[in-house]
């Protein structure tokens, strides 16, 4: 009975902004995008400029916690300046519970949503040539001394073509220990060996990131046995080996520099090749 009255609690206190409601007196609420464990987030319009802002909440249930996890956030994204990773604009806050991070709204569809919502297919070559491009907003945000930890398909969006890398909310500092900065949380859960923060964690994810794009375009004979990716799709051996170091499953990458290197020269083969 209290952990039912304890959720009931909780979800009445992190009763999301309504449409039309202005948050800091500034930004109206369009619709909310997503809620995760320590945020909301919500689409709005800047009332002073007329332009849409990703306005993220720290979640009022979880109190203290929440905004200092936000505020760390906010100070990584005060730190990057790419064209193609969300731009800080203020820190709100904290007022009864209440904070928020303001930054730039980059529209566009995520590949979560292109792969499974409109059903695109991508070709090797084009998976590889994406990659790239995302690989060098990594190797940007490497070289600014943080890992993101949490590149996955709903993390990176489409826009004008290219990818942009969002939701810094589980990025760390370089050789930062993440079950200091997230105690209990069930980041190490995906695979405990490689969620260190360090480059090769963000190197694994973006190795999990090409199988999706790349079993887009899978179509499994009829009656086939499910089997390793290995035996799935008919890559070219380049294409395999770069994958096989970035999973780890042969000598992997010392840093994003090298990967990038790599997946330069696969790219200038495989465009060859067509």
């Amino acid at each position: 009975m209290l952990a039912y009255l304890r959720r009931v609690r909780e979800a009445w206190m992190d009763y999301p902004h309504q449409p039309d409601e202005v948050i800091g007196g500034r930004y109206k609420v369009v619709r909310l995008l997503g809620i995760g464990s320590y945020g909301l987030t919500y689409l709005c319009t800047d009332r002073e400029t007329g332009l849409s802002a990703a306005v993220k909440q720290a979640k009022p249930s979880k109190r203290a916690r929440a905004v200092k996890l936000l505020r760390r956030e906010a100070d990584i994204l005060q730190q990057l300046s790419h064209r193609c990773i969300p731009r800080y604009i203020e820190w709100i806050g904290p007022g009864r519970n209440k904070a928020y991070l303001v930054s730039e709204y980059i529209e566009g569809s995520t590949l979560e949503d292109l792969i499974f919502g409109q059903e695109q297919r991508f070709t090797e070559t084009e998976c590889v040539l994406y990659t790239l491009e995302l690989l060098e907003r990594v190797r940007y945000v490497h070289e600014q001394g943080f890992v993101h930890m949490d590149i996955r398909i709903p993390n990176v969006i489409q826009r004008a073509g290219e990818p942009c890398l969002i939701d810094f909310g589980l990025a760390l500092a370089m050789g930062e220990d993440p079950q200091e900065v997230f105690p209990g949380s069930m980041m190490q859960m995906r695979d405990p060996q490689r969620r260190d923060a360090q480059m090769y964690s963000d190197l694994y994810d973006i190795g999990h990131f090409m199988l999706f794009m790349l079993y887009s375009a899978y179509d499994p004979a009829p009656g086939q046995e499910p089997s390793g990716w290995q035996e799935e799709l008919d890559l070219h051996p380049e294409t395999r080996r770069f994958l096989e170091r970035l999973l780890q499953l042969a000598p992997g990458y010392e840093d994003s520099a090298a990967a990038l290197q790599d997946l330069r020269r696969l790219s200038r083969l495989l465009q060859k090749e067509i």
